[in-house]
């Protein structure tokens, strides 16, 4: 087994400990839990939105921006998705072939559309579809800020 030099206080030691083996360990299954853990929308509301949204300039890259903190290209999977979730409702197998996308990638993106209430499936193996509690729910929010405000 390989073994690499571990140092202290920039001054080189006789300890030795075995180098990580390619396969996953503790500390990847730990971080995938992280992850896993942190998939959920956080819509951010910006004023200089209402003028795109009243001219129908505002699109769904501008929404999966506002809803979600991912990067470059999970948005682009997530519009992806969506995308494909409009024609018709589809299996993670068959998103994995049409948006060519690595199964881990898409099943965290997947798991936050759900959580946020855009997509949603019957049960395990079940197609994707589109939903709308998403919107449900920010109306609610909508109307208790409103009453509160008020009262």
């Amino acid at each position: 087994m390989e073994e690499q030099i571990l140092t202290q206080n920039n001054a080189q030691t006789t300890e030795t400990a075995p180098i990580a083996p390619s396969k996953r360990t503790g500390k990847t299954r730990e971080h995938y839990l992280q992850q896993k853990s942190q998939q959920f929308a956080y819509f951010k509301i910006n004023k200089e939105d209402a003028t795109k949204l009243e001219n129908m300039q505002f699109n769904i890259y501008d929404f999966i921006s506002a809803s979600f903190a991912f990067s470059q290209p999970k948005k682009e999977l997530a519009i992806g998705v969506l995308n494909a979730l409009k024609t018709k409702p589809t299996s993670f197998s068959e998103l994995v072939i049409t948006l060519n996308a690595k199964k881990s990638s898409l099943f965290l993106v997947c798991l936050s559309l759900e959580r946020a209430g855009l997509i949603e499936r019957k049960g395990k193996g079940e197609p994707y579809q589109l939903v709308t509690s998403f919107s449900d729910m920010l109306a609610s929010y909508a109307k208790w800020w409103k009453f509160w405000a008020e009262h």
